[in-house]
This record gives C-alpha cells, structure tokens and sequence, in this order.
C-alpha cells in the first residue's frame, strides 16, 4: 500500500465533487506526491474514465484502466460494434486513439472488454492461451498489450488484502476507531514484509516476521551499548 484515504460520505468530507466524479477526485488525491514522476497507475472501472487519464496525464502520470461502455466520451461511435466483434470471433481488437493521445482498446475474449490508457507502445497484441467450451481445448486468443500489463499490474490491493486477513488481529472492539488503528498496524507490517522479500533476505513468511518485528519493538530500548574507548580506571 502507498496511500489511502478512509470513507467519509459522498462528498469525502473535502467540500463539492469535480466534474471527475466522486471516485476521480479520490485518484487524483491518492496520486498528488506522484506527479511529473514518470508513474504508471493502474484502475477498475468503478474509478477509470477518459477525463480521468486525461487530468492524470497533464499531472504527468501515465494512466491505465478498464472502461465502462457508458464512459468511453466518444470513442463508442469510432470502435467497432461490439455485435460486429462476436461475429469475427474470439480474439478480436478494435482501436481508437483520440487527439489527446488517449487509446481506446475493444476487445472480445469471453465477453467485450474495454481498456482505455494514455501510455504510448500499448497498441501491439500478443497471444494468450484460452479454454475454448465449444472446442474443448485451450486455444490460442489474440490479446492487446494493455490488457496483459492491467493484468499484471491490478490486483495490488486484493493482495494486501488477503495478506492483513491471513493473521488479522483477532481482539474484538466496539470501538470503530480502534478496529481501524489495529487494521493499519497489520498493514504497516505487510509492507515492509514484502519489502523483505524483494531484498532478497532469507526466506521468511509472514507470521515469522510478524514474530520479529515483535520481538524488535519489545526489545527496543532495552539493550546496553558498549561505548567506545579504553574503560575508565576506578
């Protein structure tokens, strides 16, 4: 986790909604230390739209998301018919770009799905391997680029998810404010966890270092260092 920001109503607590929505003015505000960064910065479609890469990219953030239907802003009229799509098949891409450099994808695997992004060298496809019900075999399916980076990219927050569910801290309290301290303190100890695993450290899971972290903090303070220099005579 990099930033956060907690539920305060429909207005955020932070007074009138821009024309980015709800959900945009929460991108914009999660991304504001990130700016002019050369970022990349990966969405669902509950939070991506055109407008939205368009803001993130003037901030000099590259965006990439999925796309609703209803929040394409004129690339639905460019795109391909989604009808026209099933008819060439499994596989098959529609692309549109508009003046702002933001790219629209089309494309049909199981369903229609849209990616929108504002990244440049995202137009080229590669191939995925597919189970085809009608064949009875895994097939291989056409597939743009940014579909394959959005896959590789999202998923970060079901991740830290499931890691502060695995050992969640187990005291019940009534007391909302201290359910989401504790929630947070589970979380500030799965990030530098994963930060350990990327240092290439000895293996360690997560209980164990957990285990550490404790064994650290209780100790603190508590140790006696040597000074330096030859002990005085008494």
């Amino acid at each position: 986790m990099y930033n956060f920001e907690p539920y305060q109503g429909p207005a955020g607590g932070r007074g009138e909604i821009s024309q980015l929505g709800m959900a945009g003015d929460v991108v914009m505000r999660l991304c504001e230390d990130i700016q002019d960064k050369n970022h990349k910065v990966f969405s669902d479609n509950f939070f991506c739209t055109i407008p939205l890469l368009q803001a993130l990219k003037h901030q000099g953030i590259h965006g990439t998301g999925t796309c609703r239907s209803n929040r394409l802003h004129g690339a639905q009229e460019k795109l391909k018919s989604e009808k026209k799509l099933k008819q060439e098949g499994r596989g098959s891409v529609s692309v549109v770009t508009s003046a702002q450099n933001i790219t629209v994808t089309r494309w049909l695997d199981h369903s229609v799905i849209h990616v929108a992004f504002s990244c440049t060298g995202l137009s080229s496809t590669d191939v995925a391997q597919r189970w085809s019900k009608k064949e009875k075999r895994i097939i291989n399916v056409q597939r743009p680029f940014s579909v394959k980076l959005y896959n590789q990219h999202m998923g970060g927050v079901d991740v830290m998810d499931q890691c502060v569910a695995t050992y969640p801290h187990r005291r019940k309290n009534k007391r909302w404010y201290i359910r989401v301290f504790f929630h947070f303190l589970d979380v500030t100890l799965v990030n530098p966890w994963h930060l350990y695993r990327l240092s290439g450290n000895e293996a360690k899971d997560l209980l164990h270092f957990k285990a550490s972290a404790a064994h650290a903090f209780i100790n603190a303070g508590s140790m006696k260092i040597r000074s330096r220099g030859r002990p005085s005579a008494t």
